[in-house]
């Protein structure tokens, strides 16, 4: 990823954390529980109120991904 593009993300990345606290803070309370095996389910709700849900279990990949991000913070 050239420069600039990693300036965009972080600048992004800040960004969502300011509109978007209550995630940063959970995140941040809970980041122990994400490693190798670990289930994250993601739920959306559309306006109109459909819902649709996916999970994954964590890989030791998404483990290194997800440090690489917070040490980016």
């Amino acid at each position: 990823m050239n420069p600039m593009a990693m300036m965009q993300l972080g600048s992004r990345l800040e960004k969502f954390g300011q509109q978007h606290p209550r995630v940063v803070a959970f995140f941040k309370e809970n980041h122990q529980e994400l490693r190798e095996g670990a289930i994250v389910e993601i739920r959306i709700t559309s306006p109109e109120g459909r819902s649709v849900v996916t999970n994954m279990r964590l890989t030791a990949d998404d483990e290194e991904t997800l440090r690489m991000l917070k040490e980016k913070k």
